[in-house]
């Protein structure tokens, strides 16, 4: 069974079908925009792409939803909320998989020391070929 943060406050009927759209996912699977549009379009034909916008940046306001940003990739995607962790994109094919890592506490206090921000989080993505797409050792020497 997977630990899922449930909503304290009933969602208006489209925001609790987005929700359930991204938690029925699962966690790894790192639906897009348009992925969970379909989704929500399937099963509520006349649900609009801006209430599915609207809905995922609530979600991820109130901590319902994760919303990963890596860079390389074409655009933001979710999946359900869950425990921090990294991830990491294949420069070939564009797949994003978790990572079961998370910055340590004492990187985030140095980091708040140095700056002298109050740090709230931090998040790490890596990026490689994935063994579909044939991962294999640098050839560049350095």
């Amino acid at each position: 069974m997977t630990t899922e943060t449930a909503p304290n406050a009933p969602l208006p009927k489209n925001y609790r079908l987005i929700y359930d759209v991204v938690q029925e996912s699962g966690r790894g699977r790192h639906l897009t925009m348009s992925d969970v549009f379909a989704r929500a379009a399937a099963v509520r034909p006349g649900i609009g792409f801006s209430t599915v916008y609207r809905g995922l940046v609530r979600l991820r306001d109130l901590g319902l939803i994760a919303e990963i940003v890596v860079p390389g990739s074409d655009s933001a995607t979710y999946e359900p909320s869950g425990p921090h962790h990294a991830h990491v994109r294949c420069v070939a094919c564009g797949t994003i998989d978790d990572v079961s890592y998370a910055l340590p506490a004492r990187v985030l206090k140095s980091v708040a020391s140095a700056t002298g921000y109050e740090i709230e989080s931090g998040t790490v993505t890596f990026a490689g070929r994935c063994s579909a797409c044939g991962a294999h050792p640098s050839t560049s020497s350095g």
